[in-house]
């Protein structure tokens, strides 16, 4: 069985890292299920974090496997192992490649990206007691049966409060995260808030003369999920339009909202300006950012759907790194990435009137929305950048060992 994992490693060890020790912090594998060039939220949350854990430490990723991972992988400055990609044996391949990677890499400690794959941890653990910490970012923690995957999540319900008990340290990215982590029973000794970050050299302002003599322009990077408020945004268009503003508004992303939202579109009369990108690749996104005048996402939390929440919102602080300023959605733990009358408005995500009165204050006030766009910049680059959120990681983790 060993000869057959290492064989299986040697085809699916991709990176330009090492993981031999060396004059390195700490030797850590990072656990994520999500770890592809198509990836938002968790999947950014995990790439970026290893990128700058690697400035001081030794970092080796474990991700489930994707169709041409190699391409991807290699750009990345840590080893990634990858799982098999047929869908089932990915996630139980887990069960022999942590314990296998913890010995083989003599791995100091173990941190999840979700709780899903601390639970092989926590089987693991009377074993090999490597201590493991968990990131909790929001839906995911929360039960319903929504769906297949959903329920098996509700299902195991006891093994993940258990895992998580067990757990050196937990830590949600946001004080709304934290708070469902209370609920748990989770001592408050083991939770510290690490709020997400931004890539400041990668989003950053630019001057672009261009703006001055155009339309103003509306920006959404943003699954089309229900609860991320799309629609409120479109129906605070029309209000505004009446009041003879006519921003333009571009979307960015694909979900299950698409065809309702163009069918909107066309119902209030906006086709000419609403305009829909799809997906866009990661490096596309910096232009997409300083190309618009305000970043309006409306997040919002739906009755009964306890699986669209907004953890955080990482979109806002790249908007804010980008130097603009910011209309969001006060729900879920929005306000911990929108610092309100500082770097953006936070607003009732229910009611339209709110957000185009928000969206009307920085289209009328130059003066503001440059203040707003000005402090997002100073504060993301002063207290929010993944380099310092590593730091962050790294001194928790070593206080909890």
């Amino acid at each position: 069985m060993n000869y057959v994992i290492r064989s299986y490693y040697q085809l699916k060890i991709h990176g330009d890292g090492f993981t031999e020790k060396g004059k390195h912090s700490m030797n850590l594998l990072v656990v994520g299920s999500d770890f592809s060039p198509r990836s938002w939220g968790i999947g950014a949350y995990t790439k970026e974090l290893a990128t700058f854990l690697t400035r001081e430490n030794q970092v080796t990723v474990l991700a489930t496997g994707i169709p041409n991972a190699k391409a991807f992988d290699h750009g990345c400055l840590y080893q990634i192992i990858r799982t098999p990609s047929f869908p089932i044996l990915r996630y139980i391949a887990f069960l022999i490649y942590i314990p296998w990677i913890l010995r083989k890499y003599q791995i100091d400690a173990v941190l999840h990206v979700v709780w899903i794959t601390s639970l092989i941890s926590h089987v693991w653990y009377w074993l090999i007691p490597v201590p493991y910490f968990v990131s909790v970012h929001g839906t995911e923690i929360r039960d319903d049966k929504k769906s297949w995957r959903r329920r098996l999540k509700y299902y195991l319900k006891g093994w993940r409060i258990a895992a998580l008990r067990k757990a050196k340290g937990i830590f949600p990215v946001s004080n709304y995260s934290a708070r469902l982590v209370v609920s748990l029973g989770v001592e408050q000794s083991r939770i510290k808030v690490l709020l997400n970050g931004v890539n400041t050299q990668r989003f950053r302002p630019v001057t672009n003369y261009q703006k001055r003599n155009r339309q103003k322009r509306l920006l959404t990077v943003a699954r089309l999920d229900l609860n991320k408020g799309h629609d409120h945004v479109l129906e605070a268009l029309s209000i505004l339009k009446k009041q003879g503003f006519t921003p333009n508004y571009t979307i960015v992303g694909q979900g299950s909202e698409e065809t309702r939202l163009r069918k909107m579109v066309q119902d209030l009369g906006l086709e000419n300006q609403v305009v829909f990108t799809g997906f866009i690749d990661n490096n596309q996104l910096p232009p997409m950012y300083t190309s618009c005048d305000i970043y309006v996402m409306a997040s919002r939390e739906i009755p009964g759907r306890l699986d669209l929440v907004e953890g955080f919102g990482i979109s806002f602080l790249e908007a804010g790194a980008s130097g603009i300023p910011v209309v969001a959605g006060n729900s879920g733990g929005v306000s911990d990435a929108v610092r309100d009358g500082k770097t953006g408005l936070l607003v009732n995500p229910d009611s339209p009137e709110d957000i185009a009165s928000a969206i009307k204050c920085l289209l009328t006030d130059d003066n503001l929305a440059r203040r707003l766009g000005d402090e997002g910049r100073r504060w993301t680059e002063t207290q929010m950048s993944w380099e310092q959120v590593a730091k962050r990681l790294i001194s928790a983790m070593q206080r909890m060992m």
